[in-house]
């Protein structure tokens, strides 16, 4: 190779060495190996600044979460600590019974409220459901309902839920609307007091006049009111109620149910629990009414399940319900997964509320309990409406105003007309199984809402006004006048 150059033309005179490379594929490895190590370095060190940037994406987010939990826990229970904090217990008690708290029944409704319409307002709601469901229990209360003709198996399904959404209308007005009167605690009416309270309790005091209901059954029923809601609210929300709730709970119910004309009601709470107890294992026997009216109650509550789901929908009923309960209606006891599959599903919904969910900032309300303003020009709050049909005038010359609930549980009854995105939501909420066709907004539901002195059976709508007025501004401690005045 050597001479082969020298004898070249175009030779040039430098000089050079070509050295034989016998094993050239070695060098070739050691090159790419080399190459690749190089690029592995570069992309290691690429790659560091990408996996800092996650490494400080995950410090923050969990960061950012840790806050948000503890904003959560500290904002959930604010308002129960600032109620605790303004009743405490009386001087040279422990505070470790119910009967250590002393308030007005003024006092014990606004300190419900927290509950009822903050805190637990959809749980509180189903426990005075199922409260209800309770006295079916009781052979005695189950063949007045079978008598009133008002859960016939002859009426639809549809008018059965009307009377009960206007039983729930009325003992939800008479909660939410600030108690007034002779026993409430306040001394004077206030001025614009809303009266709706007292006309709700009225109405209901003229309704029940017209059957023979005992003493003892008024009482079971109000005890329930009492109890049920911090049993449901122990065993299924994200707290229980404080002993001042319970209490609070007490104080309230008792006022009503001495408006209601119930006697003998005991001074204590722990004195109601042992009666009601007692009550009950002496009343509350197996009965072919009481399982006919816990059925047509059953199929209320399960009106918008699809049929193929009602099998389970009323195991999930019968597990909501205490065993004594279901020996009372005749109906067996469920299977032990629907049972843990319930309890799971409700415990689910506690820890996810307790630690993930902000508190409300407004209150959940069935029914409008503030109309504060109502009757200025322009103004009409939520849930009120002037009623559209009869134009007619009231008493002070001014115009009828009607109420509207706030949601429909089953039926729309009294729901104001849909806007037609409302129309097209409901037409595909039935297309998909989700809605009962029957339950279609229109005219058979009365959407120009409801007047409180109106409600009961289509019967009695005109029925009793003077009497319901008497006795109304009897409870409501002056001469209701206002948009809520009537003759």
């Amino acid at each position: 190779m050597g001479l082969y150059l020298a004898h070249c033309p175009y030779h040039i005179e430098y000089p050079i060495e070509i050295t034989p490379r016998p094993w050239p594929w070695l060098r070739v490895r050691k090159r790419d190996y080399n190459s690749t190590k190089n690029e592995s370095s570069f992309d290691a060190a690429a790659q560091q600044p990408r996996s800092s940037e996650m490494t400080s994406l995950v410090f923050y987010g969990n960061l950012t979460a840790l806050a948000y939990l503890v904003i959560v826990h500290i904002l959930r229970y604010r308002r129960i600590r600032s109620i605790v904090a303004k009743y405490p217990p009386l001087q040279g008690t422990d505070g470790k019974s119910t009967s250590d708290y002393c308030m007005t029944p003024a006092e014990a409704q606004k300190i419900i409220w927290t509950s009822s319409l903050y805190d637990h307002p959809m749980l509180v709601e189903k426990a005075l459901e199922f409260a209800l469901f309770k006295t079916y229990g009781i052979e005695s209360i189950s063949k007045l309902l079978l008598k009133t003709g008002q859960l016939s198996k002859d009426i639809n399904a549809s008018r059965r839920y009307r009377t009960r959404l206007q039983t729930a209308i009325l003992i939800q007005t008479w909660v939410h609307v600030p108690i007034t009167g002779p026993g409430s605690g306040v001394e004077e009416l206030p001025k614009g007091a809303d009266p709706r309270g007292a006309i709700a309790l009225a109405r209901t005091n003229w309704l029940h006049s017209k059957y023979t209901i005992s003493n003892d059954d008024y009482l079971y029923t109000l005890s329930l009111f009492i109890m049920e809601p911090a049993k449901w609210i122990e065993k299924y929300e994200w707290r229980g109620l404080t002993l001042l709730e319970r209490q609070a709970y007490f104080v309230f119910w008792s006022e009503i149910g001495r408006r209601m004309g119930i006697n003998n009601i005991p001074g204590t709470l722990e004195a109601l629990v042992e009666w009601c107890e007692e009550y009950e294992q002496t009343n509350m026997v197996p009965s072919q009414t009481s399982k006919t009216v816990a059925e047509l109650t059953t199929a209320l509550l399960l009106y918008h399940v699809p049929p193929f789901a009602r099998g389970f929908g009323k195991q999930a009923v019968a597990a909501l319900c205490p065993e004594r309960l279901n020996r009372a209606i005749m109906v067996p006891e469920p299977p032990v997964w629907v049972i843990k599959s319930v309890d799971a599903v409700l415990n689910l919904r506690k820890l996810f509320i307790r630690h993930l969910c902000l508190p409300r900032s407004s209150p959940q309300c069935y029914v409008p309990f503030d109309t504060t303003g109502l009757g200025a020009p322009g103004v009409c709050p939520a849930g009120v409406s002037v009623c559209p049909v009869s134009g007619k005038q009231s008493p002070n010359g001014g115009p009828v105003y009607r109420l509207h609930p706030f949601y429909a549980n089953n039926d729309p009854w009294y729901i104001g007309s849909p806007s037609a995105l409302g129309q097209i939501l409901a037409n595909i909420l039935t297309v998909l199984g989700i809605r009962n066709p029957r339950a279609t907004p229109g005219p058979q539901f009365k959407p120009e809402g409801y007047r409180t002195e109106e409600l009961g059976p289509s019967s009695f709508e005109k029925s009793g006004r003077e009497e319901v007025l008497a006795n109304a501004e009897a409870i409501y401690g002056g001469k209701i006048t206002g948009p809520w005045s009537f003759q």
